[in-house]
């Protein structure tokens, strides 16, 4: 996993709320970096609300680290494909 000088560097920049949600997104993200996931159940599997998670969805949008495809169907941005 990261370090702990990393992990507080990504907190920061991130903030926490929106770190955890990033980290959960690359864990359930497949292969091709797809994700196919709700808002309702992030929100119940992270206890955040969905408002926060709107949020984080659209500042890692803003910084080009997500893209949504259509409600629930997102990539995430990680570099180039192989």
């Amino acid at each position: 996993m990261l370090d702990d000088k990393l992990e507080s560097l990504c907190k920061k920049f991130f903030g926490k709320k929106r770190f955890e949600l990033f980290r959960f997104l690359c864990k359930m993200a497949d292969e091709n970096n797809f994700i196919l996931l709700k808002i309702e159940d992030l929100s119940k599997e992270l206890n955040l609300s969905k408002p926060s998670i709107i949020n984080a969805f659209k500042f890692l949008e803003e910084n080009k680290l997500l893209k949504k495809h259509k409600n629930g169907f997102y990539e995430l941005l990680l570099g180039d494909k192989k």
